[in-house]
């Protein structure tokens, strides 16, 4: 295994506990912002799609992501924390960017909905500055 791997799956388990445990603020000026997102192909294999980020608040520093199957709440699809970077008001992610994400799978011959959603952070993780999610089907 990577020398690298084990830190990073720590920082994305440690960001997602302290985010939902509540010990992740939010910030007094908490904003939404619009997120899209294309599919990339299926399978709890598949690379994680591109997101678009569109107006991160000012300050942001990383996203913590996260997929879910709005039809099957119970299945964890994963995701991670990535670094921002964005020009002109967009960030953009990069598709397979996102290390602990498991595609979409539904069962054979269903349809299953999937949000995305996005939480923009401060530069040492501990202040959520807004969130934005996007919704799909897959398969389309």
């Amino acid at each position: 295994m990577k020398k690298w791997l084990m830190p990073c799956i720590a920082v994305v388990m440690y960001a997602s506990i302290m985010l939902s445990a509540g010990c992740i603020k939010k910030a007094e000026n908490y904003q939404q912002f619009a997120v899209s997102f294309e599919w990339q192909g299926g399978g709890l294999q598949s690379p994680s799609p591109p997101i678009v980020v569109t107006n991160p608040p000012a300050g942001t520093a990383f996203f913590r992501v996260q997929m879910t199957d709005l039809d099957m709440t119970s299945f964890d699809h994963g995701g991670g924390v990535v670094p921002c970077t964005f020009k002109n008001g967009v960030a953009t992610i990069e598709a397979g960017a996102i290390k602990g994400y498991r595609g979409p799978e539904p069962p054979a011959l269903q349809r299953h909905q999937y949000m995305i959603k996005v939480f923009a952070l401060n530069a040492d993780q501990t202040l959520v500055l807004g969130e934005g999610k996007a919704v799909r089907r897959y398969p389309q």
